[in-house]
């Protein structure tokens, strides 16, 4: 039997994929590397806007490992100081012992006003474990990257609270019990519209940003001083 979609994996898409994607696409250019690049999902949206994307990860990934063009580590990466116009590290910071270390190798390899692009989890579940380490806020994260040397150029929370609900409701219960899951299907569709009008007419930001469920922010290297 073919196991049904689950519900919150389209809001995934629409509210962790697609903000830093069409931020990508607005910016793509040049020379591309993508860190903790796993099964490369943006490659495919990318690889004609830029001249060369090279995918990055480390070799015990939990990802298939065919799409991947080099094993590196992100606190010792194989390319010349300068190389890079872009750089990509979406779901990959809280996976990291180390961020402010990533982030300052990330500066190095970025070419002077080259753009990091990164999006990252914040209410939601444990994942990958045990490497989840982290959850960051807006602030926490500006505070790395500017110490990072990185200039802030967008920094926005993509969800709110009704999202947020919603996503961790149909998560826990797929990954609970698919049968249950498959019981609760029709309560759960009508749930997930109830909670998508709910979130339209949230306009709150302020309200957004606390129950966001994933983050996202372009931020730029300084210029050599």
């Amino acid at each position: 039997m073919k196991r049904i979609r689950s519900l919150h994996k389209n809001l995934v898409e629409k509210y962790h994929v697609k903000p830093i994607l069409k931020e990508l696409k607005k910016n793509a250019h040049g020379k591309l590397v993508d860190i903790g690049c796993g099964e490369k999902p943006f490659h495919k949206y990318l690889v004609d806007l830029v001249d060369e994307y090279i995918g990055v990860d480390h070799s015990n990934t939990v990802h298939s490992k065919q799409n991947i063009d080099v094993f590196a580590e992100v606190y010792n990466l194989p390319f010349a100081k300068n190389s890079f116009d872009i750089a990509i590290l979406t779901q990959v910071i809280e996976h990291l012992e180390n961020p402010s270390e990533a982030l300052n190798e990330i500066n190095r390899i970025l070419k002077p006003e080259g753009l990091l692009f990164i999006s990252w989890p914040f209410l939601y579940p444990i994942h990958e474990a045990p490497r989840d380490f982290y959850r960051y806020t807006k602030y926490g994260m500006k505070h790395l990257v500017l110490g990072s040397g990185f200039e802030i150029v967008k920094l926005n929370s993509s969800s709110g609270f009704w999202i947020t609900i919603f996503g961790f409701t149909s998560k826990y219960i797929y990954d609970k019990s698919y049968y249950f899951y498959l019981f609760l299907y029709p309560f759960l569709v009508i749930f997930k519209i109830i909670c998508l009008i709910l979130d339209f007419l949230d306009q709150n930001t302020s309200s957004k940003e606390r129950w966001t469920w994933n983050y996202y922010g372009v931020f730029k290297k300084k210029q050599d001083e």
